[in-house]
């Protein structure tokens, strides 16, 4: 049976338990604040099935593909470890991204890798099980759409794998492929912004890429009892997007600091104050270009009016 791997989403169905929200923490070095978080999801009662928790269109793309291919869907997620979407686990609010709301990176003191938070997760978090034991002994295509922040968390998981069942992985993602791990990318699958253009029928926006690309490989290329290789299953994908067009390019609009932080103060409540949605809102839905450095620094001065009122 085949495994869909997908990661969590800022966007939550059901209420954050008491205590789980990140930013409640106090400070200290990672293993501490590990600690502090791992005790709260132990004292976490009220608990829903992991599948009905996430919210967005990637998130439920990727559920649809699971379905679609008879597979296992398993869950990265940044504050429970990686869990089955049938696990009953606790709704929370934790996440890696840095500077935004319940980023658990602001928790910790001393220097913060997504990498290290991720294997002191697993050690702390009652819910989280490893890849290897979740996969390892069952056959199947291992199909992971993941940004490459997420596959940075992972890539320990991954290079754990047997090389007979690493050969069986499928990475759907937006990252450029030379922020992939070398190791990785002999299972990218080419997928490209042609899946944004007119021909493509899973159109959206960059935040839900890699599950769109999933669930048209699902649709389009998977099929039953599918023995391809990784390269063949990429010469495939090539051969049907090969004349799909590119969507037209526009030029977005370049503004200075203070328009950028009076357009932030205006959406903040519509991105729940995070800064990768803010990020994504301006790029994909006004229009406006910003280095991703420059606006999280203008995030945080936002912030911080918003939190001294």
């Amino acid at each position: 049976m085949a495994i869909v791997i997908t990661t969590c989403t800022n966007r939550k169905r059901q209420p954050v338990a008491g205590g789980l929200h990140a930013g409640d923490l106090g400070q200290g070095e990672l293993a501490a604040v590990a600690a502090e978080w791992g005790e709260r999801l132990q004292s976490a009662v009220l608990r829903h099935p992991a599948s009905s928790i996430y919210g967005g269109r990637s998130f439920r793309d990727s559920c649809v593909a699971a379905d679609k291919a008879g597979a296992n869907l398993l869950i990265v997620s940044a504050g429970l470890g990686l869990v089955e979407a049938t696990a009953h686990v606790p709704s929370y609010a934790c996440t890696v991204l840095d500077g935004v709301n319940d980023s658990i990176a602001a928790r910790v003191t001393t220097d913060f890798s997504k990498a290290d938070w991720w294997e002191e997760l697993r050690r702390v978090s009652p819910y989280a099980s490893s890849l290897s034991d979740l996969v390892g002994s069952r056959n199947g295509l291992i199909l992971a759409a993941m940004s490459d922040g997420y596959i940075e968390m992972m890539l320990p998981d991954f290079l754990a794998l047997p090389a007979s069942r690493l050969k069986d992985l499928r990475l759907f993602t937006r990252a450029p492929r030379d922020r992939v791990p070398t190791q990785l990318r002999p299972y990218i699958m080419p997928y490209d912004d042609r899946l944004d253009g007119v021909a493509s029928p899973v159109r959206g926006t960059r935040s839900d890429f890699a599950a769109r690309a999933l669930l048209h490989f699902v649709d389009n290329i998977l099929a039953a009892n599918d023995a391809c290789s990784a390269s063949q299953h990429a010469e495939a994908i090539k051969a049907t997007i090969a004349d799909w067009p590119f969507p037209p390019t526009f030029a977005r609009k370049r503004l200075a600091d203070n328009e950028l932080t009076a357009l932030m103060r205006k959406h903040w409540a519509d991105a729940n104050g995070s800064t990768a949605r803010l990020l994504r809102m301006f790029r994909d839905e006004l229009d406006i270009a910003c280095e991703q450095g420059r606006f999280a620094a203008l995030a945080r001065q936002v912030r911080g009016e918003f939190a001294h009122g």
